[in-house]
């Protein structure tokens, strides 16, 4: 029983700050009319945004 419980993972969401902030980002943002595939698109041009942005000023901590 003890091996069975050793070997589960668990993940949550958001599992980092970018993922935090791009859903923070999108509750914000008037989703009426997006498609599910828009609002995907939408996200992860956000999540990018966001990376690389940090990424330019050289303070990306993953």
């Amino acid at each position: 029983m003890a091996d069975s419980i050793s070997s589960i993972s668990l993940s949550t969401f958001p599992t980092n700050k970018f993922e935090a902030l791009a859903l923070i980002y999108m509750q914000q943002q008037n989703l009426s009319g997006m498609s599910p595939e828009q609002m995907l698109d939408k996200y992860q041009e956000v999540y990018s945004k966001m990376r690389d942005h940090e990424r330019m000023k050289g303070q990306v901590t993953y």
